[in-house]
């Protein structure tokens, strides 16, 4: 759902204010510091309930203040966060609500900063995240199956941690086998499609570097989960925690046989990660009839222009709603032809202005 209207205070540094989007192409400008990345923080915020910059949500209150208020008109509904010392409230036209997945299911949206180039050589739990957005949006079943397993890993380990009521491990094998035997389809299945998916139409971006994508599990291939669960039982209860299951599972990226980390240089494993997400993006668009909304922080410093104008065209053939940050006031040439909505920010005050 692409957002229409936002209004926010006390977030940040950020003054209070009203601002209208474009439908599709949104610009920020302004100098480092200004508040640009806390605009789009805001605005992720307000669709996730969570912050890509700050573990707590009380971090994002102004440091003179006691709380921050979002409220953001979309296509179809409306939204209202707010974020006390002490709670969290979310609301949906005007209903309270009290699980964060019926927020984060209304609005799907993507952040590309310089921490989504961890995707290549970062820690196995960055790529499992990024798989993990996609599922979520695209599989309707996802969510339910994801708590059911997360409940029965947080019991499993708790008795492991705690080496007591040892005698009640059967039980939780069981109960973690079902949820984690469908996640591991889907996400067997959704990595088939996204190496298809990077195939057929980011090619271009890659420049000449061959990408293969495997889903490795986490488990021994020669193995059921249900017996690797029961094989490493004594290790388990040593170490206090579970250590296999769908939480070990990776996506291998490789080049020629070669893990591509190991292998290619800095700027063309930035245009492997780009190449990832924008292919997400677009298995997420062929699901869901409304627009994903997609945040790019500063890309001109990580990319160069050659790059970026082979992004920015692919970005325009997706139904995607774009904000687009940078220090210079100036609109990528993919998009000069394009109807466009841009807002300069100096020292937390955001303008709406015209560009010429």
């Amino acid at each position: 759902m692409a957002i229409r209207q936002l209004s926010l205070t006390d977030f940040r540094n950020l003054k209070s204010t009203t601002l209208d989007f474009d439908r599709r192409y949104n610009f920020i400008s302004g100098d480092n510091g200004s508040g640009k990345t806390s605009l789009l923080e805001a605005i992720f915020v307000l669709c996730q309930a969570q912050s890509f910059r700050a573990h707590q949500l009380k971090q994002c209150i102004n440091h003179d203040k006691s709380e921050f208020l979002l409220f953001g008109r979309f296509q179809g509904y409306k939204a209202g966060l707010a974020r006390y010392r002490d709670k969290l409230e979310i609301r949906i036209d005007g209903k309270a609500i009290k699980r964060r997945s019926e927020l984060v299911k209304k609005a799907p949206i993507k952040m590309v900063n310089a921490e989504s180039f961890v995707l290549v050589d970062g820690a196995p739990a960055n790529r499992r995240s990024f798989l993990d957005w996609c599922m979520f949006h695209v599989e309707p079943d996802y969510a339910e199956f994801w708590h059911q397993f997360q409940h029965a890993l947080k019991q499993r380990n708790h008795i492991l941690k705690s080496k007591r009521d040892l005698d009640l491990l059967d039980y939780w094998d069981r109960r973690l086998l079902e949820p984690s035997l469908e996640l591991n389809r889907m996400r067997q299945r959704y990595s088939d499609r996204l190496q298809a998916t990077v195939r057929d139409q980011f090619t271009e971006i890659l420049n000449g570097v061959p990408l293969a994508i495997e889903y490795l599990q986490g488990w021994p291939r020669d193995k059921t989960l249900a017996q690797s669960l029961e094989d490493r039982r004594d290790r388990d209860i040593r170490a206090g925690f579970t250590g296999v299951g769908i939480h070990r599972d990776d996506l291998e990226l490789t080049t020629q046989g070669r893990k591509v980390g190991e292998v290619l240089s800095r700027g063309q494993s930035k245009r492997v990660c780009l190449v990832l997400l924008m292919a997400v993006l677009q298995l997420v668009n062929n699901t869901n009839s409304d627009p994903v909304i997609l945040l790019i922080d500063d890309l001109h410093s990580e990319l160069d222009r050659g790059a970026q104008e082979l992004v920015y065209r692919q970005l325009i053939q997706m139904d995607l709603q774009l904000f687009i940050s940078n220090i210079e006031l100036a609109v990528p040439s993919a998009l000069e032809a394009k109807e466009f909505k841009m807002f300069h920010v100096e020292h937390g005050i955001i303008k709406p202005r015209n560009f010429s």
